[in-house]
């Protein structure tokens, strides 16, 4: 993952500076590790502060800045509030208290479309489970335990779920099944300073802005054990006027989300362009454009 941001050398400055804090977990840069929770979060976020280091010095600065789960740490980091090591040292943190909490009871996460949320909810009642992310209207992310999973799948699509997914991953985040990973994550928040003098970050539980630390205490903590508002954070955005939208990757779903909530608007990853600095000159290019709305 990282290895294609070699030829950017501000890429390998963050890299360096982030090595030589030494914040990186053992492991970091071991392919067959990558899916460990502990080794991803922190992965995740170094790739996405090495790759806006890149493209930060060519873009206008961004009137919003939004992250999905881990992303609003990272959004943090990208806003100039906390430095590139201390965010990766607590995505580290992040990672492991929440792989921890999953300890005694095997956990996952499945995604439901085509189903309101009274249905879902309704669902989640019956199974113990949790509305994890509401992604838009009929798409939701929910978190349980395992040996409720595929149960559940079943009687979504019972309820008529257009389609379910299974996904590979081992951690209920953003339900209560996370609440001992988010009391230990917000006392070690506790002694952080948050620096605020870039574009304001989304809270992801309500898609409000987040002004001071004890927001953003208070946002990064409880968005690991509460529901989070995608859907709220892109309305936000595209209340202020917001049309234009830039995933930083890796892959491309957010981008995608945000085209389907608000037609008309702009909205790309950085995945899809071969050279990173290439996106500069799209922003540029659609920035003239006249948006309705």
């Amino acid at each position: 993952m990282l290895d294609a941001l070699q030829v950017y050398p501000e890429a390998q400055e963050v890299l360096e500076t982030v090595r030589a804090a030494g914040v990186l977990p053992d492991g970091i840069e071991q392919p067959d590790l990558w899916f460990r929770n502990d080794i991803a979060q922190p992965l995740i976020c170094l790739y996405q502060q090495m790759v806006w280091a890149v493209v930060k010095p060519l873009l206008p600065k961004p009137d919003i800045l939004a992250g999905y789960s881990l992303g609003e740490l990272i959004a943090c980091g990208i806003a100039g509030n906390l430095s590139p090591a201390e965010t990766v040292r607590l995505a580290a943190k992040r990672g492991k208290l929440m792989s921890d909490a999953t300890a005694n009871i095997p956990q996952t996460m499945v995604a439901i479309l085509g189903l309101n949320r009274d249905a879902v909810a309704a669902l989640c009642e019956r199974f113990g489970a949790h509305i994890a992310i509401v992604n838009a209207r009929d798409h939701f992310i929910i978190g349980l335990k395992e040996v409720s999973a595929e149960a559940f799948l079943q009687a979504a699509q019972q309820c008529g779920a257009n389609k379910t997914v299974l996904l590979p991953v081992s951690v209920a985040a953003h339900t209560p099944l996370m609440d001992v990973a988010a009391e230990a994550f917000e006392k070690t928040l506790a002694d952080i300073p948050f620096i605020f003098s870039g574009s304001p970050v989304l809270a992801g539980v309500s898609g409000g802005k987040v002004f001071n630390r004890d927001q953003a205490v208070a946002a990064l903590t409880s968005q690991i054990h509460r529901t989070i508002d995608w859907q709220a954070c892109l309305e936000t955005a595209y209340s202020y006027g917001n049309r234009i939208f830039l995933e930083l990757g890796p892959g491309h779903g957010l981008a995608r989300m945000a085209l389907e909530a608000f037609p008309g608007i702009e909205a790309r990853s950085l995945s899809e362009f071969h050279d990173l600095k290439a996106a500069a000159k799209w922003i540029d290019a659609v920035s003239a454009r006249e948006y309705p709305g």
